[in-house]
């Protein structure tokens, strides 16, 4: 039976009742008629079952026999890989990657060389089987007369098939997680402001079986990589600073630590969505860096300096899309700066004074100043709400500005200009509580309203309201990221400080999975 066993058990049996039907009275006729249908019985199950054992290929055979052994479980993708070679078996009776003359097709090659390739990517070959492969082999080769029962190559074609699935979602999907990253900064009781990234999800086998049909093996893995041109110079990078690490034309302790750099900010490159400027332009805010970027078509034709939220309220890493500005924006203060600012600080009225900060309570769902001095403020202190909102007018003390961009986020978190442009002046500028201030919002303004022509355009300076709300006419989508090192086109390498110390716990994940350092 090709190691497949079957149970039947007499009493599930719907022929048992028949066959063994008792009464009080049974005819010669009757007997007869039982004794046929008990032979009819036998020898439909007979040939039921030596059919099915025919319609196995010996391939599955062997996969059913090799699935149950420990070495199978211990691959990187057991299930996926199963997956493949059931499906598989239901179409095909060929291994997917030797031939009939147990020799290695065109797309195993490909696949092998994908699988050095991967170290210019930032990944570590061994993660994808190759000594085992290599080892595999060379048995192949000193092994001339193997015939398809030899479990070597059913082994090694199951080896190839792991190591394309692993090499494929570490390409797409990062070899460090989002859950480990979020967990390594849980156990430290650290902040953790970073949505989980979403991305278009693949099913590996399936794709394995489209390539392998179309024989393009290494395109299929090539477009997996972000598609991001600082991602590729962030790769080419890598290479050079390896090779000068091996020439030793550059200082041994300063290439490791770009080396490391590297490797942590290409994996997170791969958490990022694919295809954000397919359709032409999208803002890309860095945090580390301090800047704000708008990028049309690949080319970068607006540049900012921003400020970003300190490290006890880090801007939150997401992406979204820009839906509408607003004008001459009022400002409500956040219960985190109430809580944490306002109601902490020693003079509550003083600090309300100096702020331009006016305080309103509600009544009947309407909102009416009160005289912050007549308030005790000491019965809210340790409180998460109080029935009070703080608010700032419009105008030159305003903390956002002249105008602000909302975008849709369970963080509250939008891009404001500021009331302290000098601020700019700074190096560090890990200054806010969590939105992003610019240092020239009315160009970003602008390029919205001139792009695409907006029917709604309105100038803040012409408008005496205030809190004007401007909607786009098209979306524009917005990546808040977390790179801390940087290649532009001139080779230039720019590295910025880990203000969230993301950096550390990445690279323990990626370093336990064994990427290597140098």
């Amino acid at each position: 039976m090709g190691g497949v066993s079957t149970k039947f058990t007499r009493f599930n049996s719907p022929f048992y009742a028949i066959v063994h039907h008792q009464t009080n009275k049974i005819t010669p006729m009757e007997q007869n008629i039982f004794s046929l249908a008990k032979i009819f019985l036998i020898t439909t199950i007979f040939w039921a079952l030596n059919s099915w054992s025919d319609e196995i290929p010996p391939l599955c055979e062997r996969l059913i026999e090799i699935k149950k052994s420990p070495r199978f479980d211990r691959l990187n993708h057991p299930i996926e890989t199963a997956r493949f070679y059931n499906q598989r078996c239901k179409n095909l009776e060929s291994l997917a990657w030797l031939d009939q003359n147990a020799t290695l097709t065109s797309d195993a090659t490909e696949l092998l060389s994908a699988i050095d390739n991967s170290y210019n990517e930032g990944l570590n070959p061994k993660r994808y089987h190759k000594d085992e492969i290599t080892e595999a082999l060379a048995q192949l080769k000193n092994n001339a007369t193997a015939d398809e029962d030899n479990a070597s190559l059913y082994w090694l074609d199951i080896l190839l098939s792991d190591a394309y699935m692993t090499l494929s979602k570490d390409l797409y999907e990062g070899v460090s997680t989002y859950d480990e990253l979020r967990e390594s900064k849980r156990a430290k009781a650290e902040r953790f402001e970073w949505d989980r990234p979403q991305i278009e999800a693949i099913s590996y086998p399936e794709y394995l079986e489209e390539y392998l049909k179309l024989h393009r093996i290494s395109r299929s893995l090539t477009s997996l990589s972000p598609d991001y041109e600082e991602y590729y110079r962030l790769r080419d990078t890598l290479r050079t600073f390896r090779s000068a690490a091996v020439t030793g034309k550059n200082p041994s302790s300063t290439s490791q630590k770009i080396i490391k750099k590297l490797l942590i900010n290409l994996d997170r490159f791969r958490w990022l969505p694919r295809g954000v400027g397919k359709n032409g332009s999208y803002i890309d805010v860095n945090i580390p860096s301090y800047t704000l970027k708008v990028i049309d078509h690949g080319y970068e034709v607006l540049a900012m300096k921003t400020i970003v939220g300190r490290g006890s309220r880090p801007t939150p890493i997401l992406n979204s899309t820009i839906s509408h500005a607003v004008l001459n924006p009022s400002w409500t203060a956040p219960q985190t700066i109430i809580r944490k600012d306002i109601l902490e600080s020693k003079e509550i009225s003083a600090y309300l004074q100096n702020h331009d900060i006016r305080v309103y309570e509600h009544v009947r769902g309407e909102l009416y100043e009160v005289d912050p001095i007549q308030i005790d403020w000491s019965r809210y202190s340790g409180k998460k709400q109080i029935p009070y909102t703080f608010k700032t007018d419009a105008g030159e003390t305003n903390p956002l500005g002249k105008v602000k961009f909302l975008f849709p986020n369970k963080h509250f978190v939008y891009l404001h200009g500021t009331n302290v442009p000098a601020l700019f002046k700074k190096t560090n500028r890990a200054l806010s509580s969590g939105c992003i201030r610019l240092s020239a919002p009315q160009k970003l303004y602008d390029y919205m309203m001139e792009k695409w022509e907006n029917p709604e355009e309105k100038s803040p300076d012409t408008l005496e309201e205030s809190d004007i709300s401007v909607r786009l006419q098209k979306k524009l989508p917005i990546l808040l990221r977390y790179m801390t090192i940087s290649a532009d086109n001139s080779n230039t390498v720019n590295v910025y400080d880990d203000i969230y110390g993301y950096d550390d716990a990445q690279w323990a994940i990626l370093k336990k999975k064994g990427v290597r350092g140098e």
